[in-house]
């Protein structure tokens, strides 16, 4: 089997796309494709396509793959699924409560707040929600204000 058709091969069944972008970028320079029009193709620097092609060469294709796999979950499944369905129940959410409540309960901390908009996305609820109901509406206030919108109409 040659490179390219192992470039083939790893391009077909990867399912990252930076991954993909490396394969894509050494089979282009290895078939003639010039530096430049690869640049411009994949939006990519001549460094990068030197370092995936020397890796590629040198340490085979599989070298291509992503070393990095993400950082190990703070929370476990079980405790993550739990908090959604309390999140799901609020009437309305603020990012401070949520912040406090994980760090109360379960001695979490993130260092992002994309960690917590995660959090609120995957309950299916925006941490922007308001309350249904503003808890200083004053009813009295409310209708004499009416009451004199109208008479200004009349």
């Amino acid at each position: 089997m040659t490179i390219i058709d192992e470039l083939d091969d790893f391009i077909n069944h990867s399912e990252n796309a930076k991954e993909v972008k490396r394969a894509l970028a050494v089979k282009m320079i290895l078939t003639g494709t010039s530096s430049q029009g690869i640049e411009n193709l994949l939006q990519v620097s001549h460094s990068f396509i030197s370092k995936c092609k020397n890796q590629a060469l040198f340490h085979g294709v599989d070298s291509l793959e992503l070393q990095y796999k993400g950082s190990k979950s703070y929370l476990k499944p079980s405790d993550k699924a739990r908090i959604i369905e309390c999140l799901r129940q609020q009437d309305y959410l603020r990012l401070g409560d949520l912040k406090r409540y994980l760090d109360q309960e379960y001695k979490v901390v993130y260092a992002s707040d994309e960690s917590y908009y995660a959090l609120f996305k995957e309950a299916g609820i925006s941490w922007k929600k308001t309350p249904k109901k503003n808890p200083a509406k004053d009813e009295k206030k409310v209708k004499a204000k009416k009451e004199e919108i109208e008479k200004k109409l009349k």
